[in-house]
């Protein structure tokens, strides 16, 4: 999208824009995670500012939050400018905390068909250079500090110059970085798995290139956002979204989380982590008729290309899991008989819950015991990781000392936004919509 809006703007000031647009993957591949994504976008129905969620004990950068939420209907809007369909989702079944009246945007043919809009107009343009297969991994500078180009590495293993007078770093974070995942997130890194396969190429090197010229770094360095998939999946991101409602166990078919704790979107990344954490990435999802006749066909048990195990006992299910029927009948029994009276109402925390368990389920308690019952096998993988390096409201790269890194610019989860857990990633994906590229600027009068 910097490529774009860069080679426009030039366009539209009579001057020649030159850009040359370095990605570490083949040709048609797409690189990061946007080509995967479905893209679910927080968004009114007119596409109006939307509040940012916040959930960073006052650790992220107001100004910036406020920042992005001014610009996402901007950017929005920019899509529709160039060809992409966005579809309006009035959400009947899932309480959005969100401030967007139960509703969400998501463009027709996810975040590939964004992808696709944007290198097919950037094609348009004879000031577009992109250099497929070409990894940058170090930035060049001026005697006086002055970012002026990268050092990158071609697919012939060769080192080469790409010399220009503005460098933006719109690469993704390090989750296809072993050693980086190590260092920073620490131990059991190596049990996840991406959960698409362009963040392979998100390897790091935008943080790198950052800290060696003296960056500054934001967001939890330590802090990485995963979701739970189907194990039996063959596609990317086979999210299952709604452990909320039913209940989730390990394999010794023990409930370990709070599942009605907060909003879907507040615990569907926490769950996940205590599943690659805790549980030796296993867990597993069981409901019944009740609720799968609710929720499907739709995008919360739909995301996966695999349809549910399914059994008329809770015994043939756990069976059919890989589970011990007894243990599972067992969890499932005593499940039922700890949920208090209250009214079962997806629309609100209602209240709904279970006394005497450990840990209790505080909101959506609704019975298992409507045959069929229903159950996905769980393992979390990687979405993407949260630290990065600091920018100010232009996008300039600041360094240590809190003044901008001339000639240096940084944008989307690069820009280490995200503390604690993550509440916003859609509005994220909204703003900046990246894949792993480098946009070199070279801005010639005519």
């Amino acid at each position: 999208m910097t490529t774009l809006n860069f080679l426009e703007e030039c366009k539209k000031l009579g001057k020649k824009g030159k850009v040359a647009l370095i990605e570490a993957g083949k040709e048609g591949e797409r690189c990061g995670a946007s080509r995967w994504t479905m893209a679910y976008l927080r968004l009114d129905k007119g596409l109006p500012r939307v509040q940012h969620g916040r959930v960073s004990n006052g650790l992220a950068d107001q100004e910036y939050c406020a920042k992005m939420e001014k610009e996402v209907p901007i950017t929005a809007q920019y899509l529709l400018d160039h060809g992409v369909k966005l579809n309006h989702h009035d959400e009947k079944n899932v309480l959005l905390e969100f401030n967007t009246n139960q509703h969400f945007v998501f463009p027709e043919g996810g975040g590939h068909a964004i992808v696709n809009a944007l290198f097919d107009h950037i094609r348009t343009f004879d000031g577009a250079n992109i250099m497929w297969e070409t990894q940058a991994e170090h930035l060049l500078t001026e005697d006086n500090g002055t970012v002026c180009g990268v050092q990158v590495r071609k697919s012939d293993g060769l080192l080469t110059k790409v010399r220009s007078k503005k460098v933006m770093l719109a690469c993704g974070g390090f989750e296809g970085n072993r050693e980086m995942l190590g260092k920073y997130v620490g131990p059991r890194t190596e049990h996840l798995e991406l959960i698409a396969p362009g963040l392979k190429y998100n390897t790091g090197f935008g943080l790198k290139m950052g800290l060696e010229v003296g960056a500054a770094v934001a967001g939890s360095m330590s802090g990485m956002h995963c979701e739970l998939v189907d194990t039996r999946a063959t596609k990317p991101d086979a999210v299952i979204w709604g452990h909320n409602y039913g209940i989730v166990v390990n394999k010794n078919c023990k409930r370990f989380y709070d599942e009605g704790k907060r909003h879907l979107f507040s615990t569907f990344e926490m769950i996940a982590l205590e599943t690659w954490r805790d549980q030796n990435q296993q867990s597993y999802f069981i409901t019944d008729k009740t609720i799968m006749d609710r929720f499907r066909p739709g995008w919360v048990y739909d995301t996966t290309d695999k349809e549910p195990e399914q059994s008329d006992t809770i015994e043939g299910l756990a069976e059919k899991l890989g589970l011990d029927p007894k243990e599972l009948k067992k969890t499932v029994d005593e499940f039922n008989a700890a949920i208090n009276k209250n009214e079962f109402d997806l629309m609100k925390l209602d209240g709904k819950r279970t006394t005497g368990l450990s840990p209790d389920k505080t909101n959506w308690a609704q019975p298992i015991d409507a045959p069929p019952f229903y159950g996905y096998p769980m393992k979390a993988q990687l979405t993407f990781t949260y630290g990065g390096l600091k920018c100010d409201l232009d996008s300039r790269v600041l360094s240590t000392t809190g003044v901008p890194i001339p000639g240096l610019y940084a944008s989307g989860e690069l820009s280490g936004l995200f503390y604690n857990e993550c509440e916003y990633k859609s509005l994220l994906n909204t703003l900046y919509q990246q894949h792993t590229t480098y946009a070199l600027l070279r801005h010639d009068d005519e």
